[in-house]
């Protein structure tokens, strides 16, 4: 028996065998198997950011950061950008969705949620109600009552110290994360007078910026006339219709151009001086401020609602120049050449002495739905790998793929560190920068809201009368030849010594009662204006 078996025996193992073999080869050739952490999968999380950033900046940081929260968190994260507009429309939207949320959270206050971000009663009010607005107050800056929004991404310095304020954003904890960014030579505290980071830790600067004047190179050359170097220069007749200017109260950072513009006529003015000397210093440069502000709208040829629309003017040599910031120029002075082959269309120009260095800052919003989440973005935005995307040549290495963003980075050590053929603006220095310019604060910074509803209410609303009284100057041969109307054109409803009473009138909660107070300076604005082309046609 056994002897018939055993060539079945040898057949069986001669088809066995390379059936066997085959499978261990093939089993050899399989990848070995995935760790357990590559076996699970990513975990998603949707991050919200409102900003008033465009498509560039967005691009470029969520496809960096999504790249690093893979790889260092595991995490599959999207973005889900909101841009309702300026940021003045941001905080507005912002403000109403805390409001909401907090009446249905706290119904015992919702008849004082208007006042929990600390504004809005009277001194005057009944004590019942002035206790009752402290108490929702209160309850208010102790919840963790969510916009189901995370952070707040860009926009100026101004608005930030305002929001942190009044309790819409907080404490990211990053100054005790992250000590040794937060010092003079990487992240400065302050620099050229502004405020970078606030010490709470409630924003940080996460790029730098400066204002100045966007200029058509084309334009120019046509009326003949050289590149403005000071903001005094577009306040000249030859400008005369040939500035595109936006509206400051749709864009706080028009209103933040518009405080630069003042301020560098008071600097002059005030330098070396005290007391009552750098008082009257301060009030004179306040009125000649708005005269040239005066003087700017006047060379208007028309008033965008946009920041970022006169400089799309300016590139199209619509108009001859307008006021820009850095950034807005430089990319569309980018653009621009590459439409026309390396044609130099556009130019930016930092004025002379005429702007600080601001910090564009970064916040996590009360109540953060994903908070651990939104602290890591602020912290890549912050960190050397992040900075690099603002300031680096697309295609370098760990710099944007797509847009260049020319922005200057808030790390100092980036100036120090990245190659100059790697940066897009190799000349940039904000240190340097900062030494020409100044900004003091307590000058002009608590009459901000002050500064758009007065610039609409003497030179927007009546532009009409405005542009007919500065075009009958210029026929007559200039404010020196006729200096009753010029007289006449430089009125103004506030002077320094009345601003901050102005600036309550203006921000009084009773809004009927703030409208008033703005109808009754442009019907004065009116009659001094049609006062001034009066005089100026009779060579007066």
């Amino acid at each position: 028996m056994i002897g018939k078996l055993v060539p079945v025996l040898v057949l069986a193992v001669l088809i066995a065998l390379p059936l066997a073999l085959r499978e261990r080869q093939a089993s050899a050739s399989k990848p070995a198997p995935a760790s357990s952490s590559a076996e699970t999968p990513l975990k998603n999380q949707t991050l919200v950011i409102i900003t008033p950033h465009g498509e560039p900046t967005r691009a470029e940081f969520t496809r960096a950061f999504t790249a690093w929260a893979k790889a260092e968190r595991g995490v599959a994260v999207t973005i889900d950008w909101r841009s309702p507009g300026g940021t003045s429309d941001i905080i507005r939207y912002l403000e109403d969705r805390y409001r909401g949320a907090f009446a249905a959270k706290f119904p015992q206050h919702a008849a004082s949620a208007g006042f929990i971000f600390g504004d809005g009663v009277s001194a005057t009010a009944p004590e019942a109600v002035r206790t009752a607005a402290n108490a929702a107050r209160a309850a208010w800056l102790a919840s963790e009552i969510s916009s189901d929004l995370d952070l707040f991404f860009g926009g100026g310095e101004f608005v930030y110290a305002k929001s942190a304020q009044r309790g819409l954003i907080v404490d990211a904890g990053l100054i005790q994360a992250e000590p040794t960014w937060f010092t003079p030579d990487i992240i400065p505290a302050t620099l050229s007078g502004e405020t970078i980071y606030d010490a709470k830790g409630r924003y940080y600067g996460a790029c730098l910026a400066v204002f100045g004047i966007a200029t058509s190179v084309d334009r120019l050359r046509e009326l003949g006339l050289e590149q403005p170097t000071r903001w005094s220069d577009l306040g000249d007749a030859r400008y005369f219709r040939q500035l595109t200017l936006a509206d400051p109260t749709k864009s706080g950072a028009v209103v933040t151009t518009l405080e630069r513009i003042l301020q560098s006529h008071m600097l002059p003015l005030a330098a070396g001086k005290s007391g009552d000397a750098e008082k009257a210093a301060q009030a004179q440069g306040w009125r000649e401020g708005w005269i040239l502000i005066k003087r700017l709208v006047a060379n208007a040829r028309w008033m965008t609602d946009s920041a970022s629309k006169p400089t799309r003017d300016t590139v199209r040599g619509d108009c001859a120049a307008s006021t820009a910031i850095d950034y807005h120029a430089r990319s569309e002075a980018d653009w621009a050449a590459r439409e026309s082959n390396g044609r130099e269309r556009l130019r930016f120009i930092i004025p002379k002495q005429g702007t600080s260095v601001s910090a564009d800052p970064i916040a996590l919003l009360r109540g953060a739905p994903a908070r651990p989440l939104a602290i890591d973005f602020i912290r890549f935005v912050l960190s050397p790998q992040g900075q690099r995307l603002w300031g680096i040549k697309v295609g370098t290495p760990q710099g944007p793929e797509r847009y260049a963003l020319r922005r200057m980075p808030v790390r100092l050590d980036f100036y120090r560190d990245s190659p100059r053929d790697q940066r897009s603006d190799p000349d940039d220095d904000p240190v340097a920068l900062s030494r020409e310019f100044t900004y003091h604060g307590a000058w002009t910074g608590p009459l901000y809201p002050l500064i758009g509803p007065m610039t609409k209410a003497i030179a927007i609303d009546p532009r009409e009368e405005l542009q007919a009284a500065w075009a009958a100057i210029i026929r007559a041969g200039g404010p020196e030849k006729v200096p009753q109307a010029w007289a006449e054109f430089s009125w103004l409803p506030v002077e320094y010594a009345g601003a901050k009473d102005a600036r309550n009138a203006v921000g009084d909660k009773d809004r009927l009662a703030a409208t008033r107070v703005l109808r009754r300076w442009v019907e004065e604005s009116i009659v001094h204006l049609n006062q001034a082309r009066v005089l100026a046609e009779a060579g007066r």
